[in-house]
């Protein structure tokens, strides 16, 4: 609370409805964040030993060059292009045909925008590392002419093929169709070749055809020889051009220094994956609960008013509760509404009576007696008040007094007066009427109508009567003194009471003469306190 209190209000209230408008799931994230936080650090430490313990590693780099390919022959090679012949090279450089054993601590990377590719080579001392670079960039360059001799001697032998196969013949200038001479056609094939002519113009046409064919021979016979074998060549020379070729840049040197193993960035990744798993758990349980949490828990789910948001007291003695200020400020809160209800009497008349006020709750460990002490107490401070222990089955010291004291059980049987039975606290301004001897049969003298003559009584003599009943699912004495009291106060404890649990137990209560149940969250985490507390400190 130091923070909020040293914020201004306007900058407070800003920070408050910030904090209003943020997920639920992230409330309980906040209040778990120490142990969260510090419990990922044991895995970064962890982590970090681990690093400190691996022996040094040396690693050594050898830098080659590509040449040649049909990217580097090509004007304007796209990047693509580049791309895809480095990444092919980049795979040759690490198969095991070429790395062979150093293939496990070989990393071949390409340098962007470039033909050269780094070989690095990584070993627990230096001359090992050293010597594995340099070992693997010159098995790199050796496959790569091997490889570029076998590609150009099988060029070679399928160009010596076809050229073989190329040999041209000159063509009998006499064949112009089939296998026979223009000499030995017959009339009926020259019908069949030329329009019908006078026997003058088909000697003719025969003597233009010998001439023409004398001719082609002689001049595209050689033409069409030459533009197949350079054919033939260019084919060769574009399969020689997609050629790779590799040498060595830079050679591999001995490291100086062994590489930095444990990265600052795995610390730190391992830091925080230890922490999200369990903050992950905690937001996951949180959304999954069925627990009532939050005020808005208790007024949507079990559709009553929640007059109060109790925090979770850390002092032993409740007695002592002032020493703690968020716990004192939310008792004063209460105290407050109740004092602002409507009146359960007629103020006017001429004894008026003060207002019974019965705490109880739906299961044991709900904090309804620490809240009923500790709401006594405050509300001691401005009115006269009187606070009952109606719990006749439980032995028990309660406030300072020893079990057995004179109490209810002897009010109601007539064993003992009503002076003797109602105990003052010295410097609290407090009374209180202990449960008594237990009784053997507590229902019966509850149920009298001796109790309501002595809850009548003493509605006269105090300003506010708090009745601490026992559990509703434990006995139904509670049911029998409500019909009594002018308020009651159902206490659930957040994070532990479930919604469908109290919504049964708040059916319990329901009667004719049974007054409106009121709700009041306790033992709740700093992250649920209600708005109204932090409000009371100027926020």
């Amino acid at each position: 609370m130091l923070f909020w209190s040293a914020l201004p209000v306007s900058d407070s209230h800003n920070q408050f409805r910030r904090n209003e408008q943020r997920p639920r799931w992230w409330w309980p994230l906040r209040a778990h964040s120490r142990p969260i936080l510090l419990g990922g650090l044991p895995v970064a430490m962890v982590i970090a030993l681990f690093g400190l313990v691996q022996p040094p590693l040396f690693e050594s780099r050898a830098l080659v060059e590509v040449q040649g390919g049909a990217t580097q022959v090509s004007t304007s090679p796209v990047a693509a292009e580049i791309l895809l012949l480095m990444n092919t090279q980049r795979e040759i450089a690490s198969s095991a045909r070429v790395a062979g054993a150093y293939r496990d601590n070989l990393q071949v990377d390409v340098l962007p925008q470039t033909y050269l590719l780094s070989l690095r080579y990584v070993a627990q001392d230096p001359v090992s590392a050293q010597q594995g670079a340099n070992a693997v960039a010159q098995a790199y360059v050796s496959y790569t002419k091997s490889a570029r001799l076998e590609q150009i001697q099988r060029a070679a032998e399928q160009l010596i093929a076809k050229l073989d196969s190329v040999t041209l013949r000159p063509a009998d200038p006499a064949q112009e169709t089939g296998q026979q001479t223009v000499d030995v056609l017959d009339d009926g094939m020259l019908d069949d070749l030329l329009p019908p002519l006078a026997q003058r113009q088909v000697s003719q046409r025969v003597e233009q055809l010998q001439a023409r064919a004398e001719q082609a021979i002689n001049v595209l016979d050689p033409v069409l020889e030459t533009s197949l074998v350079r054919q033939l060549v260019a084919t060769y020379d574009e399969s020689l051009n997609n050629l790779v070729a590799v040498h060595i840049l830079d050679a591999a040197t001995m490291p100086r220094a062994p590489v930095q193993q444990m990265q600052p960035w795995w610390i730190l990744l391992g830091y925080l994956g230890a922490v999200a798993v369990p903050a992950f758990v905690v937001a996951l349980r949180f959304q999954r609960r069925d627990s009532l949490d939050f005020k808005q828990d208790v007024e949507e789910q079990l559709g009553k008013t929640c007059i109060g948001v109790v925090p979770a007291l850390n002092l032993a003695d409740p007695l002592q509760f002032m020493k703690d200020r968020e716990f004192a400020s939310s008792i004063g809160i209460l105290r407050a509404r109740l004092q602002m209800q409507r009146p359960a009497h007629d103020p006017l008349e001429q004894f008026p009576r003060g207002r019974v006020v019965l705490i109880t709750s739906g299961n044991e460990g709900e904090g309804k007696t620490s809240l009923a002490m500790n709401l006594a107490f405050a509300m001691a401070k401005t009115e006269k008040v009187l606070l009952i222990n109606a719990d006749m089955r439980r032995a028990q010291t309660y406030v300072g007094l020893p079990a057995g004291a004179a109490g209810l059980s002897h009010l109601i049987a007539g064993a003992a007066q009503m002076r003797d039975c109602i105990h003052s606290i010295p410097g609290k301004g407090l009374h209180v009427i202990p449960a008594g001897v237990l009784p053997p049969n507590p229902q019966d003298l509850l149920s009298s109508a001796r109790l309501r003559r002595i809850i009548e009584m003493l509605e006269r003599r105090f300003d506010t009567v708090i009745i601490d009943a026992p559990a509703i699912t434990e006995v139904s004495d509670t049911l029998v003194v409500a019909r009594h009291c002018s308020d009651i106060l159902y206490v659930v404890r957040s994070g532990s009471t479930h919604a469908e649990e109290a919504c049964v137990e708040l059916a319990r209560l329901q009667g004719e003469e049974i007054p409106p149940v009121r709700v009041v969250l306790n033992r709740v985490r700093p992250y649920d306190l209600d708005p109204d507390f932090r409000k009371s400190f100027g926020l």
